[in-house]
């Protein structure tokens, strides 16, 4: 006789769990590492230049059209995940709400809208936060994204045999 290890989440999706699900994103993917790296970078040297240009010419050589540029750019690469969170929100939001399985064939998410059904396969990994289980796919963008949320669990126990079900097909989840 087997056991039954299915899982099953209901949920809609906010904004703040796809925000944190693509900022994991981010962090665990190659590509992501390296955005990031290139920003500080850039940012670093933008800075330097600012301050030379500041020492040696002072605050009047550089125009108001130059610091609002600067103050748009910043803003923009601070904003630009929460951007693609609210814009990823819509589409989740049209779904409407989701029911997702999670079982040994794999996950089969259910809305109003879509029904998908995806194999181990697909993913190479999952990192659990406390509020989510994010799994990623193997290749270098990290592109493929599953954020399964918590809250959307029946019970407690629940999140400790999602555990169990992901670390058996994907290997052991990483730490914080």
């Amino acid at each position: 006789m087997t056991v039954d290890m299915s899982v099953q989440l209901t949920y809609t999706v906010t904004w703040r769990e796809i925000s944190d699900g693509l900022k994991i994103q981010l962090r665990h993917s190659p590509v992501g590492r390296w955005f990031f790296r290139i920003l500080w970078g850039l940012g670093a040297f933008l800075g330097f230049v600012i301050v030379a240009n500041l020492l040696t010419r002072g605050v009047d050589a550089v125009g108001v059209g130059v610091w609002r540029f600067l103050l748009i750019a910043c803003l923009l690469l601070a904003a630009f995940r929460w951007l693609m969170a609210l814009t990823l929100l819509g589409y989740a939001r049209h779904l409407g709400e989701h029911r997702v399985t999670v079982n040994a064939s794999g996950i089969k998410t259910v809305t109003a809208r879509h029904t998908n059904e995806t194999g181990w396969q697909f993913y190479g990994r999952c990192i659990e936060r406390r509020r989510l289980f994010v799994l990623l796919t193997p290749d270098v963008w990290g592109a493929g994204v599953m954020i399964l949320p918590k809250r959307g669990l029946a019970a407690p126990q629940d999140s400790d045999r999602l555990r169990e079900l992901v670390a058996c097909h994907l290997g052991r989840l990483p730490a914080g």
